[in-house]
């Protein structure tokens, strides 16, 4: 589905072949490589011109032109920043939106011709980062990226700052019960397309499980936790962690949330994490009585081992 065109300066203006004209470029972090982008655009003249800017302004990037493309490609390419168009021809951005944030937490930024807010409230509570009607100028979707290119490197400080925090954790040394254990942070390196572990593998682009060659059918909480777990290996994921990244946060509860503070309609409590735990071992584990995938720590929360 073909979507408006965009704006360029201050006058709108029709797509043609001519590249765009440089503005002037911001430079990157002193050392810092700049982000490879995707983007993802049915429609050839706007992803011509899309990707003719990024080249003018020093970004390396990459093209999808479905939404299944953008999937596989997000899985396998591990782009920096992902532009995204939410009128695809095979399935609908929102949902593309919803399938990466199962396992990677890469700023999006949804550049469209919708502009209802409805749309707008959709993608984000979806898990994009930001959101960009058409038309739109260069010089906004330019600013646009730095932005996320900013918190992308405030992420990763703060992920490295952690890390020395998080070690008393997943070393399996003891925690004081005063302290809150810190929440493991979502890992910074490119997960592979296919996750492995033992017998069980993850192909996270094409959503599908499989424990010694044989495929094992999840439902979708269970195997965002699967995915959230198999993120973090080796990690101590305590359960508060757990529910905000599955259930969504639990603060706000004055947003018409629930009595656990999230969404009214989403369970997202202790005792639902219990079971859908203990269903999701049932499916994975030959012996749930030993596991060898997910270990319990108790008054804590869960994580998943190296076989």
């Amino acid at each position: 589905m073909r979507e408006a065109a965009f704006q360029m300066s201050s006058d709108v203006t029709s797509i043609g072949p001519a590249t765009p004209a440089p503005e002037p470029a911001v430079p990157a972090a002193s050392g810092a490589p700049a982000p490879t982008i995707l983007v993802v655009e049915d429609d050839p003249e706007v992803r011509t011109f899309v990707a003719a800017t990024l080249d003018a302004h020093g970004y390396a990037h990459q093209s999808a032109s479905t939404g299944r493309e953008a999937i596989a490609l997000a899985a396998t390419s591990a782009p920096d920043i992902i532009l995204l168009d939410l009128g695809l021809p095979d399935i609908d951005g929102i949902e593309v939106v919803r399938a990466i944030r199962v396992w990677s937490v890469v700023p999006i930024i949804v550049v469209s011709a919708r502009s209802e807010d409805a749309d707008k409230i959709g993608a984000l509570d979806a898990g994009a980062d930001d959101y960009v009607c058409k038309p739109f100028s260069v010089g906004e979707l330019l600013a646009r990226i730095r932005a996320a290119e900013r918190h992308l490197a405030m992420a990763t400080a703060a992920r490295a700052g952690a890390t020395g925090v998080a070690g008393a954790v997943t070393s399996g040394a003891s925690v004081p019960s005063a302290a809150p254990v810190p929440a493991a942070a979502p890992a910074s390196a490119p997960a592979p397309a296919v996750f492995r572990d033992g017998g069980l593998a993850i192909d996270y682009a094409a959503g599908v499980v499989t424990l010694d060659g044989t495929e094992v059918h999840l439902t979708p909480i269970e195997y965002r936790l699967l995915c959230l777990l198999s993120r973090n290996v080796g990690k101590v994921l305590t359960h508060r962690y757990i529910l905000d990244q599955v259930w969504g946060p639990h603060d706000d509860p004055a947003a018409g949330r629930g009595a656990s503070g999230r969404p009214a309609g989403q369970a997202g409590d202790l005792a639902t994490l219990r079971v859908y735990m203990g269903s999701l071992r049932k499916k994975i584990e030959r012996d749930t009585a030993h596991p060898r995938y997910i270990q319990t720590h108790v008054g804590v929360g869960y994580r998943m081992m190296s076989v």
